[in-house]
């Protein structure tokens, strides 16, 4: 059939949405393999999830450099060769840390895995952790808190951290140049033997995965030695403070850093769904009500965006911009209306369908490929979210009402309990 072009195609809205749930796989060693198989693209992903993470040392930023020490060398290579070898192969290796966990995730060819694979092993295992690259390491990461340290939306985050959280609460930690100057290699490698090689380790295989892959992932992962047992501290509730405001004054600054924001119910609540869209709708995408308003119509900003962030047993609610010194409490008073309007209006049918669609949008891309399937199954142990919550909210944004999110805003948004954290010039 010829394909009219002069008569715009129908529009539709999505249907549902269901991710595939991952092969889990107990190993040999107590680990836990999730696969992910999906494409024809003869390439594949292997991501290391460690427990551990800042919360559970005394120094934060030995979490955060342990990581990236790890590729610095083994008996059988040192760094360059470990790099040369990667490029190589079209390997590309990445680390990271968060609070509770630090990851390192490999991308490889499935015809070179079995040579790349077991230079990671060996660097998860045996690395060398060699003096000179801690220091070279060490001045690099002294720079960029230097460099962050002068930047107004930087200094309001963590002061707003230290209001939500409370300020002796781990989560309002920040590194300095003191946590990093204090790091021994032999801090670094306690951190390693404590919360690298342990029995918590779970491992997300991710790609075309044919059985050879299966097999040699299976042998080189399986084998790892583990530790019998492995603390998981407890985590401390949120502690907001009574004071609601905080400002941290930044001489000469020409803007203003500013953080709003709350804590909120986590993804285990039946209202976690309409919270999402409501926080869509306010500030989670170009067409919100927040950038219509304050960046479109009033010209205070460029950018104004608001999120809702999962921690492992929590979450909170934040709005990010930065303003002109002269326009601070005018787009304060502005962000305070439109969440008014959230509790006291209810939303158009236009708004929530388009904020249902673009919802389920973002969700699909979420199922494009085996990787983005794996970040949402990494994203979700990260939360401690279950794995099939994917599934169980397609159902509550498909029905959502504005009758449903008028409720959840006037429960969990209410004005009164939001905080403020400003970084700028006093003045």
């Amino acid at each position: 059939m010829k394909l009219d072009r002069t008569q715009q195609p129908p529009i539709e809205g999505f249907g549902s949405l269901a991710m595939p749930m991952p092969q889990i796989e107990q190993l040999p060693n107590g680990s836990q393999l999730y696969i992910v198989d999906k494409g024809d693209q003869e390439v594949c992903r292997i991501d290391f999830l460690f427990d551990g993470g800042r919360y559970s040392t005394p120094n934060p930023a030995i979490a955060d450099l342990t990581g990236p020490m790890l590729r610095k060398g083994t008996p059988q290579m040192d760094n360059d060769a470990i790099a040369e070898h990667l490029d190589y192969h079209g390997a590309w290796l990445q680390t990271a840390t968060t609070q509770h966990f630090s990851t390192l995730s490999l991308f490889s060819l499935n015809r070179n895995l079995d040579k790349i694979l077991p230079t990671v092993v060996d660097m998860i295992t045996m690395p060398t952790m060699p003096e000179k690259h801690l220091e070279i390491l060490r001045r690099q990461r002294i720079q960029q808190l230097q460099i962050n340290h002068e930047k107004v939306r930087n200094l309001a985050g963590e002061a707003f951290n230290k209001l939500i959280f409370g300020a002796q609460h781990p989560y309002a930690r920040v590194i300095t140049a003191e946590h990093l100057n204090d790091i021994q290699v032999e801090d670094l490698r306690q951190y390693h033997n404590s919360n690298i090689l342990h029995t918590g380790t779970r491992i997300l295989l991710s790609g075309r995965i044919t059985p050879s892959v299966a097999t040699i992932v299976k042998e080189c992962v399986g084998n790892i030695p583990v530790q019998a047992t492995h603390d998981v501290p407890c985590i401390e509730p949120f502690t907001p403070q009574e004071e609601h405001n905080a400002f941290v004054h930044k001489p000469g600054a020409l803007q203003s850093g500013i953080r709003i924001g709350m804590p909120v119910i986590g993804t285990k609540h039946p209202d976690y769904p309409y919270l999402s869209m409501l926080n869509l709708i306010l500030g989670g995408y170009f067409g919100s009500r927040l950038m219509s308003n304050i960046r479109e119509e009033k010209g205070y900003t460029y950018g104004i965006s608001s999120h809702i962030i999962s921690t492992r047993e929590d979450a909170y609610f934040t709005i990010v911009t930065e303003t002109g010194t002269e326009y601070t409490q005018l787009l304060i008073d502005e962000v305070y209306k439109e969440i008014e309007r959230l509790c006291n209006e209810p939303v158009s049918q236009d708004e929530l369908e388009t904020a249902r669609n673009y919802l389920q949008g973002r969700r699909a891309r979420a199922l494009d490929s085996a990787f983005s399937m794996s970040d949402y199954f990494l994203s979700s142990i990260v939360s401690d979210t279950p794995l099939d919550y994917f599934n169980s909210e397609d159902q509550a944004i498909r029905n959502a009402t504005a009758q449903d999110l008028l409720r959840v805003a006037q429960t969990h948004l209410q004005p009164r309990n939001l905080y403020i954290a400003i970084a700028g010039e006093k003045a």
